[in-house]
Parts: structure tokens; C-alpha cells; sequence
């Protein structure tokens, strides 16, 4: 194993992982929800999460200099916005939305950074 294809596992570890946990984490919020249309983004967010951990255990994927784990963390912060827009109006719906909105907008830099970051240091 490469110094390279071990920074790639660890960068790649790390978006896999906080898209499989958020997924599972918010997952019981599928049972909770009132109203159908406020589920479809815990629901999509745990289809999301179990892709990511599939990606990931699938072939090789988890050694590549991937983009799509950092797709895949913009996607999750776009699926919570869509539930804060979605659940707004519900203001006993909508409280957990806006912690998952900063934590994925935080995650989302930073594997973004990390990203960029392995373009530097390998191509010295």
C-alpha cells in the first residue's frame, strides 16, 4: 500500500463515514415525522449514507483519489436544505434540520479541503 493510496483511504474514510452515520443517526426521524413529505429527506439521506458505504467497499474505490465521496457530502447538505425548506413551516419538524444543514455545510469543506489538499501534496 502507497503512501497515496493510504491518504485516498483516509480522505475517502472519513466522507463515507459521516454520510453512513448521519444516515443511520437520522434514520429514526422516518418513524417520527408527522406528515409524509417531511420524511423524504431522512429517508433520502439513509439511501445516500448505505450508497456511500457501498461505494466505498466496492472494488477499489476506497484507494482512488474519488471525487464522488465530496459530491456525495454536497449532496447531503442539499438534501437537508431541501428538509428545512420543506418543513419550515413546522417549527417542531424543522429543529433538526438545521444542526444536520451545519454539520453537513462543515463536513462539506472540509472533505472538500482534503480533497485539494491530496492534489497538492502527490503531485510534488
Amino acid at each position: 500500500m502507497s503512501p497515496k493510496e493510504i491518504w485516498n483511504r483516509g480522505n475517502n474514510l472519513l466522507a463515507v463515514a459521516i454520510l453512513g452515520l448521519s444516515g443511520f443517526a437520522f434514520a429514526p426521524e422516518l418513524h417520527f415525522e408527522s406528515e409524509i413529505p417531511f420524511k423524504i429527506d431522512e429517508g433520502l439521506l439513509l439511501l445516500l449514507g448505505l450508497s456511500a458505504i457501498g461505494w466505498y467497499m466496492w472494488g477499489k474505490n476506497k484507494w482512488q483519489h474519488a471525487i464522488l465521496p465530496v459530491l456525495m457530502m454536497y449532496l447531503a447538505f442539499g438534501i437537508k436544505l431541501m428538509g428545512v425548506f420543506i418543513e419550515y413551516k413546522d417549527k417542531e419538524d424543522v429543529g433538526d434540520d438545521f444542526g444536520a444543514v451545519v454539520l453537513f455545510f462543515l463536513a462539506s469543506l472540509l472533505v472538500t479541503f482534503l480533497y485539494v489538499k491530496a492534489k497538492r501534496v502527490f503531485s510534488k
